[in-house]
């Protein structure tokens, strides 16, 4: 889920297949290269500011929650969730994973039924996605989506672009089924997404997006005095459908 992607006024209500893939690569492009490490001078990180505008199956508490996502390839992730007037903090750096306050988020783990005596690192788990891609890759990966054009929304108007994994690639990765739908502004940048999956959905509105070659040394270690909770790095994604409210 953490995981998971993102008219142009100028461009046709129903533009051609080829054209749509072109409006996707473009959009894709600095994601891509934020989340597996930069390269072909695109950006290595990136800083997402959101609003849960709604959500449905573990997302439906999440409401009207705001979070901070910040990625760097290709192994760090950090996620900054203001709840009930509290920021909590969950912080993937290389195989470890951090997270603050200490007290509540040891309620949150406990309550995913993590098992808090195991708290070294992943011996296994090196990258955010269980693939190693490079730069010359990157420019491949949207033929990997299926993509549909589903014409203009809005004032101003916005390119509703909607994207799946190709089934054959999400079955060989073994990866949980979704469909996403992005709202694309005059820029080539994402200012409403929706992922919808089996056991639930979201929707998200962009209030602020950032890329950067890299983030501060400091973005991915706990600030001077606290105390944090050490989990295994696989425990993120859990962690977060926690910390967003999730049952």
């Amino acid at each position: 889920m953490i995981t998971a992607l993102f008219v142009v006024a100028a461009l046709p209500l129903h533009a051609e297949p080829q054209a749509v893939y072109d409006v996707f690569a473009k959009v894709l492009a600095p994601f891509a290269s934020s989340i597996f490490g930069g390269g072909n001078e695109q950006p290595g990180a990136m800083v997402a500011e959101c609003l849960v505008t709604s959500g449905t199956g573990p997302f439906a508490a999440a409401q009207g929650t705001r979070f901070r996502l910040a990625v760097q390839g290709p192994n760090h992730l950090r996620v900054d969730v203001v709840r009930d007037k509290a920021t909590l903090t969950a912080c993937r750096n290389e195989r470890e994973l951090w997270a603050v306050p200490e007290a509540p988020m040891r309620a949150l783990a406990q309550a995913a039924g993590f098992d808090l005596s195991k708290n070294t690192p992943d011996a296994t788990a090196v990258s955010l996605l269980p693939l190693a891609l490079d730069a010359q890759m990157l420019t491949f990966l949207p033929v990997v989506f299926d993509v549909k054009d589903l014409g203009t929304e809005g004032t101003p108007p916005r390119r509703v672009l909607e994207f799946a994994l190709l089934r054959e690639l999400r079955e060989a990765m073994k990866a949980e089924e979704f469909i996403g739908r992005a709202w694309i502004d005059e820029n080539f940048r994402p200012s409403h997404l929706t992922f919808f999956a089996p056991g639930g959905s979201l929707d998200l509105a962009i209030e602020k997006l950032t890329f950067a070659d890299q983030l501060p040394t400091g973005a991915w270690q706990p600030e001077e005095g606290m105390t944090p909770l050490r989990l295994p790095a696989s425990a993120l994604n859990k962690l977060f459908e926690k910390m967003l409210g999730g049952k």
